[in-house]
Parts: structure tokens; C-alpha cells; sequence
């Protein structure tokens, strides 16, 4: 698990909520009401009780009353494999309902939350369910190590090898290793590189101690044009435009 965060959130102006492309799978468990999403592919608004997303490069619109309250978790795309049984391939790109991806643990978890108060104990149970099920789970093949290893150097570049360059270190012409990444994690190596930079960007934008040129410039682009054009594409609104407008943009929540 990358981060675990517990989110109560009050007293905010209604609106939607900009839920960011990251590099990782994400899980939303609301402990009050159920959370109203919209997006591209899942239509929407509609609720869901709880849920999961994994890589995108989109999009979702969550639609709040200005009240959130709930945990959300970052996970690896490997986990995917370990918590449901399938790559992250199979998530990607939309929404689902967390129990049509993990099954009855999802209820689990849920119910496990909803009967403690503090954070600390809320973190714990999450560890011991999730913990429990992967030894559930049936053995699932392991990624193809080049595949790893592809997203481990585009991880560590931020965003910025070269994707031949990245083919030629784990040994697969780029066609090829556009196929077998795209099929493990559901995005071509180029949207991963371009998300990667998107998400370094995202915490220097909202916090507005740098022009937008210099995020640009230290997250990997050629410019601001660049990245206002990536940004248009995997948020939807421009960096200044939601960093003004998206009141939630500070909460850390998907």
C-alpha cells in the first residue's frame, strides 16, 4: 500500500471535485453517505458505496454537498493482482464498485470501518482485512518482470525516459512492450510517463508557490503549453482553473 488517508471534511461550498489520474490504484470507503461520481465512462452521477479506479487517464467528477468523510487508499497496480485476483489492466480507465472487484470482503471492510471511531484503529483493521483476503486469494502469475521493470524506470524518470529508451533497457522492441504493459496495467507506456509528470505537477499547482511555467519546467515539460495540454486532457481544466475553482483540491482525496 502506498498511503492510507482518512478524510472528514465539512463546511465546504457544494460542488464536483476533480478526481486526479495518478499512478496508482486507488479505493474510496465513504463512512457517511455513498459517493456521487460521473465520468467519460461510467456515465453518471451515480452513487457508489464504496469503490475503486485503477490508472486512468481521465477524469472522475465526484459531486459533493461540501461534507466528505472516509478512508481512501493508494495502492501499487501489483496489488491488484494480490487483492483481486486480476491485473490492474482490468480496472483501469473507470469506476467500479469495490464488492464487484473484491467481493464479500468488500462488505467486510466496510462494516469494519463503520464500527470503530479512531483513525489509528480504522488504519489497523484496514491492514487486517486486506492482509486476510490476499491469503484467500488463488496463486495469480506474476507480472512479466520487463513489464516491471518499465514501470519501476518510468517511475523513477518522473515521467521523462524516452519510451524507446525504456524498450531497449528491458530488452522488447517498443511494440511489444506497449502490448504486454498496456494488457498488465491498462494504460500504453507513454499515458503512464505522461501521468507520472501530471501527478508530480498536482501538489506544486494546488499549492501556488511557483509559476506554472517553473511546475512545468521541474515536472518534465518542454513548457507551460505543454503541460496545460496534459493537464486539459487527465483533469479536464486547465492547472490555474482548477486550482481556483476545485475547492477540495488540497484534501488529498481522489
Amino acid at each position: 500500500m502506498e498511503r492510507a488517508v482518512g478524510y472528514r471534511l465539512t463546511d465546504y461550498p457544494a460542488g464536483v471535485h476533480v478526481g486526479m489520474p495518478s499512478t496508482t490504484v486507488t479505493l474510496v470507503i465513504p463512512l457517511d453517505e455513498p459517493l456521487t461520481l460521473s465520468g467519460a465512462v461510467i456515465g453518471g452521477p451515480r452513487p457508489f458505496g464504496s469503490v475503486v479506479a485503477g490508472l486512468a487517464t481521465a477524469p472522475t467528477w465526484i459531486h459533493h454537498d461540501g461534507f466528505q468523510h472516509g478512508v481512501q487508499l493508494a495502492l501499487r497496480p501489483g496489488a491488484a493482482r494480490l487483492l483481486f485476483g486480476c491485473p490492474a489492466g482490468e480496472v483501469a480507465e473507470t469506476s467500479y464498485e469495490l464488492a464487484d472487484v473484491m467481493g464479500p470482503c468488500a462488505r467486510v471492510l466496510r462494516d469494519r470501518l463503520h464500527e470503530i471511531d479512531s483513525w489509528e484503529g480504522r488504519f489497523v483493521a484496514i491492514e487486517e482485512v486486506l492482509t486476510a483476503l490476499v491469503g484467500t486469494r488463488r496463486a495469480s502469475p506474476a507480472p512479466e518482470p520487463e513489464v516491471l521493470e518499465a514501470w519501476r524506470l518510468i517511475g523513477v524518470s518522473g515521467g521523462a525516459a524516452p519510451i524507446r529508451a525504456v524498450a531497449d533497457r528491458v530488452g522488447w522492441s517498443p511494440r511489444r512492450l506497449q502490448s504486454r504493459f498496456g494488457a498488465e496495467l491498462g494504460v500504453t507506456p507513454k499515458a503512464a510517463a505522461m501521468v507520472r509528470r501530471f501527478e508530480r505537477s498536482v501538489p506544486h499547482v494546488a499549492a501556488g508557490r511557483s509559476s506554472l511555467a517553473d511546475v512545468a519546467l521541474r515536472c518534465g515539460w518542454s513548457d507551460h503549453a505543454h503541460m496545460d495540454r496534459d493537464w486539459r486532457a487527465l483533469a479536464g481544466t486547465a492547472p490555474s482553473r482548477w486550482r481556483s475553482d476545485d475547492v477540495l483540491r488540497d484534501t488529498g482525496s481522489r
